[in-house]
């Protein structure tokens, strides 16, 4: 009997190896999201969604984690349990859960083919994985290329939660009126205390 996977942290293992080029990515998504209902959400989901991003993985939300395992399973996509993964034709699938990127998508949508979460809970998940530390920067980079590539204004932020718009505002301002503000600054005055996760 294969090994349950456990809940996968923020922090998923890394996925070695170049980037997919994106008909290669988005024809495996498709086929991850055809075989478990479960839609993308990461670089792959940027990109759906119009920024110019590459992918070395596929990053899904799972409602049930076991449930979407034993799908990718039956369809040979099979568990590497040391790198908490399963692998597509040699390219990592991380199942990931809600509480990871800040909540339950509230829209999804179906893409050139793939099942996507919605633009603001892509959004929303980015920012919330973002802020969490500079570390995280490159949820930001993902945000930033969402504004240009749309491209986006600050109004949008009305669709996300009260939390998260301040930074969102500020961002938008960098893209379209360039103040260069020092990603330290920027961390210092958006990043919520380790003991207050962004609200919903």
């Amino acid at each position: 009997m294969p090994t349950r996977p456990r809940k996968q942290s923020p922090s998923h293992p890394s996925s070695p190896g170049p980037a997919l080029g994106e008909a290669e990515v988005l024809s495996l998504a498709k086929r991850v999201t055809d075989v478990t209902g479960c839609p993308v959400i990461g670089g792959i989901a940027v990109i759906l969604h119009g920024g110019p991003r590459a992918a070395r993985d596929i990053d899904i939300y799972s409602e049930n984690l076991w449930e979407t395992h034993t799908k990718l399973e039956a369809a040979g996509m099979l568990w590497q349990g040391s790198q908490k993964q399963h692998l597509i034709d040699g390219v990592p699938i991380h199942m990931v859960p809600a509480e990871t990127f800040g909540g339950v998508p509230k829209r999804l949508s179906t893409i050139r083919g793939v099942k996507v979460i919605g633009l603001a809970d892509l959004i929303r998940s980015k920012l919330t994985l973002g802020l969490k530390g500079i570390g995280r920067s490159r949820d930001i980079t993902h945000v930033l290329d969402l504004i240009e590539a749309i491209p986006l204004k600050r109004d949008y932020a009305a669709k996300l939660p009260t939390a998260l718009r301040g930074a969102f505002k500020h961002l938008v301002d960098e893209v379209h009126e360039p103040r260069r503000t020092s990603p330290s600054a920027f961390y210092a005055r958006y990043s919520p205390p380790a003991s207050s996760p962004a609200r919903k």
